[in-house]
């Protein structure tokens, strides 16, 4: 759930917490509707202790839908780099983002339809 500069990672991939510009769960560059322009902070504010209730919700629906994709998922970290992740749910006419800025979605719903 940490957000940090490249130059603030530690040799094992994580942020130096100890740095004061490294924030927990941010959620910069994110809508309300779960959708955010920057992929880390998706999964950042993805990795929210609130927004655990949601995924449990989501989890339950998808099971059988998307049982293939979801199946290897073991934690809420990786739930949140799956859910943060384009998919079809993003996407409009196969070839069109439903918001270009907005495009990594973690929320309950996809993003509303572009007016054709």
């Amino acid at each position: 759930g940490y957000i940090c500069e490249r130059k603030d990672l530690l040799v094992n991939g994580c942020c130096n917490v100890n740095v004061p510009s490294t924030r927990l769960y941010s959620c910069d560059s994110c809508l309300p509707n779960g959708c955010c322009s920057v992929y880390e902070y998706c999964v950042s504010c993805c990795l929210q202790p609130s927004k655990q209730h949601l995924l449990e919700r989501f989890l339950n629906r998808a099971a059988i839908a998307f049982q293939n994709l979801f199946m290897a998922v073991e934690d809420h970290f990786e739930l949140c780099l799956a859910k943060c992740r384009t998919s079809s749910q993003s996407v409009q006419h196969e070839n069109t983002y439903r918001d270009p800025i907005a495009k990594y979605c973690y929320g309950e719903y996809p993003p509303e339809l572009l007016p054709v």
